[in-house]
């Protein structure tokens, strides 16, 4: 059976790599800023597990040479708080413009800022940081001005939860 990034959820299922040498870009769980451009896809809450769960889209972003999705999840969630300006058309593509990570006895949190205002607050026991390949998806995201008239193959051209995946890169940080 193959692996769909849905599957991230339930528990690790990639051994987190080394950071040094990967080609993967900087380390969101430790470096501000590390995830500008990026663009958050979809955000889950696994109540059975306690897991948030962030699908970006990184073909955007700033700061990874690899990589066509990444994955955040945050386990033992303790807060999500999300925080936006009303949405000016029907897909907006929520750029990330600040990411702050931070560190507690026994916590990991993170903050985001987004293109069109909004943020989100992030807490939790643990974390894990993955960037992965999907099989079959184009160099650019799609226009979403043009996929608003016809989202039909729209999820043929994004990454998603049921997506199979290959892994690049993975990082996590355990409270």
């Amino acid at each position: 059976m193959t692996a769909v990034l849905g599957d991230l959820l339930w528990a690790p299922t990639v051994p987190p790599a080394t950071e040094a040498g990967t080609g993967a870009g900087t380390n969101p769980l430790r470096e501000t800023d590390a995830l500008q451009e990026a663009q958050l896809l979809d955000l889950r809450w696994h109540a059975l597990s306690s897991t948030l769960g962030l699908l970006f889209e990184l073909r955007t972003a700033m700061q990874f040479d690899v990589g066509t999705a990444a994955v955040l999840m945050v386990r033992g969630a303790r807060e999500c708080a999300w925080d936006a300006s009303p949405a000016q058309s029907p897909l907006t593509a929520w750029n990330v413009v600040g990411s702050e990570p931070s560190r507690a006895a026994g916590s990991f949190g993170m903050t985001l800022s987004f293109y069109p205002r909004a943020g989100l607050r992030l807490a939790g026991e643990s974390a894990e940081f993955y960037v992965v390949d999907v099989p079959g998806l184009g160099d650019t995201p799609p226009d979403y001005v043009e996929a608003a008239s016809d989202i039909s193959n729209l999820g043929q051209r994004l990454p998603s939860w049921a997506s199979p995946f290959s892994p690049l890169w993975s990082a996590s940080l355990h409270g």
